[in-house]
């Protein structure tokens, strides 16, 4: 992880930088996030939503699964740099990591299902009165 931008599968550094103020350890520099920049993420955004968009429920539900792995493979790394960043304790950043990863297989679990759908079949009621307005009480 080096703390650069990565925008439209592109690594972005240069311009201008900050200095973290972490709770331990040394500062590191991060590149700023500019307005243009912001703008070219959001644009990559819009093209990478009509691209997911486009692929079957399958193929989006495999994305978030390998998010999860990706996340889960580079664990250690990134509860070492939360924590320093945060102060918060390790097992607190292993637990958030869980839940989003945890979270991130349901969500799968759902797209593959259809729940996100929330088809409904309601069967006709043959002996229902029709109510109009100021008819029914």
């Amino acid at each position: 992880m080096t703390g650069a931008h990565f925008i439209a599968g592109e690594t972005v550094t240069g311009g201008e930088s900050f200095a973290s103020s972490p709770a331990t350890g040394e500062p590191r520099d991060h590149p700023l996030g500019t307005p243009a920049l912001i703008d070219r993420a959001v644009r990559a955004a819009e093209d990478a939503f009509a691209a997911i968009a486009a692929t079957t429920r399958e193929a989006r539900a495999a994305l978030l699964e390998k998010i999860a792995d990706e996340i889960e493979a580079r664990g250690a790394e990134i509860t070492a740099i939360g924590t320093a960043e945060t102060g918060l304790p390790e097992a607190r950043l292993n637990g958030e990591r869980g839940r989003t990863c945890g979270q991130l297989r349901l969500f799968a679990e759902h797209i593959r299902d259809g729940a996100y759908l929330d088809r409904r079949h309601d069967t006709a009621l043959p002996t229902a009165r029709r109510c109009r307005a100021r008819t029914c009480g």
